[in-house]
C-alpha cells in the first residue's frame, strides 16, 4: 500500500513542478527520447549492482544462501510495480525537482551534494539506522545524481533506484533499509559482523554497499569527464 501511494507524491511534485516553478517535462529530467531503452539499461544497472554488493556481503562471511523460496507470484509481481511507482517518486524528488531546481541558482555541485544528503535524511526513520547505512544512502543519493547528470534524464536512475530496491527485497529476500518486503524468490540471510552484514538495517548498512556506492560513482564520474572532454 505504502509503494502505490508514492503516485500521488508524484503527481503533486508534477503539479508544482510544472504549474508552479515553470518546469516542463523535460527540464525536470522526463524527456521522451529512447525512454524503455534507457529505462531497462537503469533496471540491469540497479540488478548488477545490488547483486555486487551481496555478493562481496557473501564472501566475506556477511550472508549465508538459504534457499530457493519462490511463493505468491502474483504479488510478488504487484511489488515490482509499487517499487516502479517508489523508485519514480523519489528520483523524481531528489534528483529531478531537488538537483534540477537548485542547480537554476547554485552550481551543479551543490546541488548533487544537497539532494543526496536530504535523501539519506529521508531515511532517518527506519528500523536499525546507524552511521553506515546513513554514509551508505548518501553515496546512493551521489550514484543515482551521477547517473541523472550523465545520461541528463531520470529514466535510467528511476530504474537503477526501483530494480535495487525490488532485488533487495524480493529477488534475493534481504530487508530493504531496515524494512522487509514479503515474498521473495530467493532467501539470503544476514548475520554476523554488523558492518559486513549491514546489521539490522540490512544490506545497505554494510560496507559490501559502501564499495559499491564508491566503484559506481567513480564510473559515472569517469564517463561523464570523458564525454564533457569530447
Amino acid at each position: 500500500f505504502s509503494l502505490y501511494t508514492t503516485v500521488f507524491t508524484s503527481l503533486a511534485i508534477l503539479y508544482i513542478a510544472l504549474k508552479k516553478d515553470g518546469f516542463t517535462l523535460e527540464s525536470l529530467g522526463l524527456k521522451k527520447n529512447n525512454v524503455l531503452k534507457r529505462y531497462l539499461l537503469g533496471l540491469l544497472i540497479g540488478f548488477v549492482t545490488l547483486s555486487l554488493s551481496l555478493l562481496i556481503t557473501y564472501v566475506l562471511g556477511g550472508a549465508k544462501y538459504i534457499g530457493f523460496v519462490l511463493d505468491r507470484p502474483i504479488l510478488l509481481l504487484l511489488f515490482f510495480i509499487g517499487f516502479l511507482f517508489q523508485g519514480f517518486e523519489e528520483e523524481l524528488m531528489c534528483r529531478g525537482f531537488m538537483m534540477r531546481g537548485l542547480s537554476r541558482k547554485r552550481s551543479l555541485f551543490f546541488s548533487i551534494w544537497f539532494n543526496s544528503f536530504y535523501f539519506a535524511l529521508l531515511h532517518l526513520g527506519n528500523p536499525g539506522i546507524t552511521l553506515l547505512p546513513i554514509i551508505n544512502l548518501f553515496l546512493a543519493g551521489l550514484a543515482f545524481s551521477a547517473m541523472a547528470v550523465y545520461f541528463d534524464d531520470l529514466w535510467v536512475a528511476s530504474g537503477a533506484h526501483s530494480m535495487w530496491n525490488f532485488a533487495q527485497g524480493n529477488i534475493y529476500g534481504i530487508l530493504v533499509s531496515g524494512m522487509s518486503m514479503g515474498p521473495t524468490v530467493l532467501q539470503f540471510e544476514l548475520s554476523g559482523n554488523s558492518i559486513i552484514s549491514g546489521g539490522y538495517f540490512g544490506l545497505e548498512g554494510g560496507i559490501g554497499v559502501f564499495i559499491v556506492e564508491l566503484a559506481t560513482i567513480a564510473l559515472f564520474y569517469a564517463l561523464y569527464k570523458k564525454k564533457n572532454e569530447k
